[in-house]
């Protein structure tokens, strides 16, 4: 990879913003605009340089270790916060994509997209004790403390979503109900690291949350839905069908406890027969005025769920119902939402354009507010929140031109500048 000049770089960065504001300047005319005012406004306090290479996706804190754990090309990144340095990488992934840790301080469960599998990785020592192999292209990942299960989130890819998005007047179509797009979820033990079953769920699933209570949300981007079920429902029976049949009692009496079926196959989706060994336990919230949901968190003590929507909009849902509460506005370009319960803080990172972080207060249960619209940096689109220290962390790059490439100005490409992967601490 080239190294640019520091530069270069600031034409292009300068260059992204004039265009957001100019040829682009929808996404400024629709940034939303505060209705409140904070005494204390937010800022980016601090910019850790980590480098590594690759593109990036999700990422979690551990509120106990201090430890943000970021998903970057084909590594996990594992960043002190305390020293805003980086403190170690569990490697030899190709595609790391969502991570998510247990809740004794052991283990994380991170996806590796093009593998189809999930690695376990030991958080002290940060060395891959397990793999497990999930359903085509796992990208979130969610550990359900309350029955010990790891869902893996794999939805459709591109080609198995072929979905028009036109009529043939050309009218867009906002969402679909096509009946042969599905997903997977792969579940997994975590006291055993064994796969259980693989979960078909109908349209292309997203994110994935869970309510601490066993209850599991994911959205569904192609149709505009939330999805949810109750793990409680499903977790004994397939951990039994897992097991499999106990076998026939030897010559001297004893049973071993039987061989265990590795593709049970658990079919929910549109097109599935009632013969399945699960009951169907999915049920569907659809959102309305919210296109292709991104990101999900969740509110469990008050039952609400946030969704940040593709539109530039937040919703606010209860969770007892579907019902959407309120609708704001968020920044363009979203893909992560984060909620801090401890200051009633509800953040959306925004990568598009040249970045923003939306930050909404929760007054009480069912009233909110933008407070501000935080100017952050391109392509700072995932986040992590610290409900310890209230601060919020992003993640993005710097790219520039390779102005050695031969060939006029429309021939010039933009590449990512080598060791400029950041990490962006936003407080008040």
């Amino acid at each position: 990879m080239k190294r640019f000049s520091a530069a270069l770089v600031v034409v292009l960065e300068v260059s992204a913003a004039c265009l957001a504001g100019g040829s682009a300047g929808v996404v400024w005319a629709q940034t939303p605009q505060a209705t409140e005012l904070t005494d204390k406004p937010f800022f980016i306090k601090k910019t850790w340089t980590i480098g590594g290479e690759g593109n990036w996706d999700y990422m979690t804190l551990d509120p106990v270790a201090l430890q943000l754990y970021i998903a970057h090309g084909s590594a996990v990144q594992v960043v002190d916060v305390n020293e805003g340095k980086l403190s170690g990488q569990v490697t030899g992934l190709r595609d790391a994509h969502g991570i998510a840790l247990d809740d004794n301080g052991q283990y994380g469960y991170v996806t590796d997209g093009i593998s189809n599998e999930v690695h376990v990785f030991d958080r002290q020592s940060l060395q891959i004790v397990a793999t497990i192999p999930t359903g085509k292209n796992p990208r979130s990942v969610v550990f359900d403390q309350a029955n010990r299960l790891v869902y893996v989130i794999c939805p459709a890819t591109s080609e198995e979503s072929k979905i028009p998005r036109r009529t043939a007047s050309g009218q867009t179509i906002r969402q679909s109900s096509d009946p042969l797009v599905k997903s997977t979820i792969t579940v997994i033990d975590a006291d055993t690291q064994k796969r259980l079953a693989d979960l078909i769920l109908p349209g292309k699933l997203g994110y994935g949350q869970t309510d601490g209570k066993g209850t599991v949300y994911v959205n569904v981007t192609d149709r505009n839905q939330i999805v949810y079920f109750h793990g409680q429902g499903i977790e004994s029976r397939l951990r039994r069908l897992a097991a499999g049949p106990p076998s026939a009692p030897s010559a001297d009496g004893s049973r071993s406890a039987g061989t265990a079926d590795p593709t049970l196959t658990v079919d929910w989706s549109d097109t599935a027969t009632e013969d399945q060994p699960v009951p169907k336990g999915l049920h569907v919230f659809p959102l309305t005025d919210c296109q292709s949901p991104k990101s999900l968190a969740i509110d469990a003590a008050d039952n609400r769920i946030f969704a940040a929507c593709d539109n530039m909009k937040m919703q606010v849902i209860d969770s007892t119902n579907g019902k959407v509460m309120d609708s704001l506005p968020i920044g363009a370009g979203t893909d992560g939402i984060g909620y801090d319960s401890t200051r009633g803080l509800i953040y959306s990172s925004n990568g598009g354009g040249v970045g923003s972080l939306t930050i909404i207060r929760q007054h009480l249960t069912d009233s909110y507010a933008v407070i501000q619209e935080l100017p952050t940096r391109a392509r700072a689109r995932t986040l992590a929140v610290n409900s310890v220290s209230g601060d919020v962390y992003l993640v993005t790059n710097i790219t520039g031109f390779d102005l050695t490439h031969k060939g006029g100005i429309g021939d010039l490409k933009t590449a990512p500048v080598e060791g400029s992967f950041q990490v962006l601490v936003v407080g008040n």
